[in-house]
């Protein structure tokens, strides 16, 4: 299967999923289990079909490898999608046999994945980007652990309540910061530096990658056994992974630049910069025991899932969703000129809403505050989703401004 065609599929689902857990939160409380449906469509459904496909077109890039071949590409499709799919009805719906069935399959969707990354690793012609590889291998290992502690939690398999709520925190935690997290930090050494433009900065990121394995499994490990000291350790291993991850991204955006910044590059930088503040925050509150992971829950959730990864995912999408559209140059330089527009405006209110939200979270402003912060996160995101679904339609219209055009020298 071709590049573009598979980036297509995959992002065409993602993008379903994500559009599906913003309705999800429509439904009755107690329907969608308060954020948990949504939650699920989010990381299981959106984010992880878009790293799915995403991952396979990065890893042959990397390595000059041909594409894997269609059969494989589909199969892993069809088991991801499924996977989510019967998860999402089955949980609900107290169907622990569904949620077992669902584990099993989006697991085989993802050892699936991981022969895709260790066949190209394989067969590389190139063997310069071996820090991306071991972070997106070890990524891959992590979802495979992450949810089968996932489908050991939802399908009723664990009885005893404080090593279910153990599990349960491990597994937000490998799917969190170890797949999704090493994923994001591998591809945005390649990435930033193309959505800008320039060339790749030198960086030397192997005590990073190392420091973010280490981090993630000691971080998990601590949680399911309630063990504090190695849950602290590993949260400082990590906040310096973070940091790490966060010098290679000062050193991209203050390299010498021929063009305006574009939003999708903008949206990368502060996704980032959100990850970095979690990571902080959750070494501190791992340092003060295990038990504070119950009350950072919240926070957790805003500022890994929300504004790290789906602000991430929203930059992604608004650089590489034209780029795989099929289109003459010029014509796909009016597709990344149309997602210029209202970018400002999208930017302050997705990450005002964020701030709003972590503000609440952290028991530091009110509820009505929290509500205004929710709003405008939506509306900035919808702004994005409304451009990632009807960027060639808007670039034939009359929206772009001069300046939109000049971004992309439309």
């Amino acid at each position: 299967m071709r590049p573009r065609t598979t980036a297509r599929l995959y992002n065409t689902a993602s993008r379903l999923w994500l559009t599906g857990a913003v309705f999800a939160l429509l439904l009755p409380e107690r329907t969608r289990m308060g954020i948990w449906l949504p939650l699920h469509m989010t990381l299981a459904g959106a984010v992880a079909v878009a790293i799915s496909g995403a991952m396979q077109n990065f890893a042959s890039a990397l390595t000059a490898t041909p594409a894997p071949p269609e059969a494989l590409v589909w199969a892993q499709f069809s088991f991801v999608n499924a996977g989510t799919a019967l998860i999402a009805i089955g949980y609900p719906s107290g169907h622990g046999a569904l949620v077992a069935v669902g584990g099993a399959s989006f697991l085989c969707g993802f050892a699936i994945l991981e022969w895709i990354v260790v066949r190209a690793r394989w067969r590389a012609l190139n063997k310069r980007h071996s820090l991306p590889l071991f972070m997106y291998g070890f990524a891959v290992t992590c979802v495979l652990a992450g949810g089968t502690l996932g489908a050991l939690v939802g399908s009723g398999a664990i009885h005893d309540p404080d090593r279910w709520i153990g599990f349960r925190h491990a597994h937000l935690t490998l799917n969190v910061l170890g797949f999704v997290s090493l994923t994001i930090a591998g591809t945005l050494v390649t990435l930033l530096p193309t959505v800008l433009r320039i060339r790749m900065p030198p960086w030397h990121g192997a005590v990073t990658g190392l420091l973010f394995a280490v981090g993630a499994v000691m971080i998990a490990s601590g949680l399911a056994l309630r063990d504090t000291p190695v849950a602290a350790v590993g949260g400082v291993a990590y906040a310096g992974a973070a940091l790490g991850l966060a010098w290679m991204v000062v050193r991209t955006i203050t390299s010498e630049k021929r063009w305006p910044v574009p939003v999708s590059a903008k949206h990368l930088v502060l996704a980032a910069a959100w990850f970095v503040a979690g990571t902080l925050a959750l070494a501190v509150a791992l340092l003060g025991g295990v038990e504070s992971f119950d009350r950072f829950r919240e926070v957790y959730l805003v500022m890994f899932v929300c504004a790290w990864i789906v602000q991430t995912l929203l930059g992604a999408w608004l650089y590489l969703l034209p780029m795989a559209r099929p289109a003459h140059p010029d014509e796909r330089r009016r597709f990344l000129a149309a997602i210029e527009f209202g970018g400002t405006l999208e930017l302050i209110a997705l990450n005002a809403g964020f701030l709003l939200l972590v503000l609440h979270a952290a028991g530091w402003v009110s509820g009505a505050l929290a509500s205004v912060g929710a709003g405008s996160a939506l509306g900035g995101g919808g702004l994005a989703m409304v451009k990632a679904w009807a960027f060639a339609p808007m670039s034939r219209s009359g929206v772009m401004s001069k300046h939109q055009l000049e971004v992309w020298g439309a």
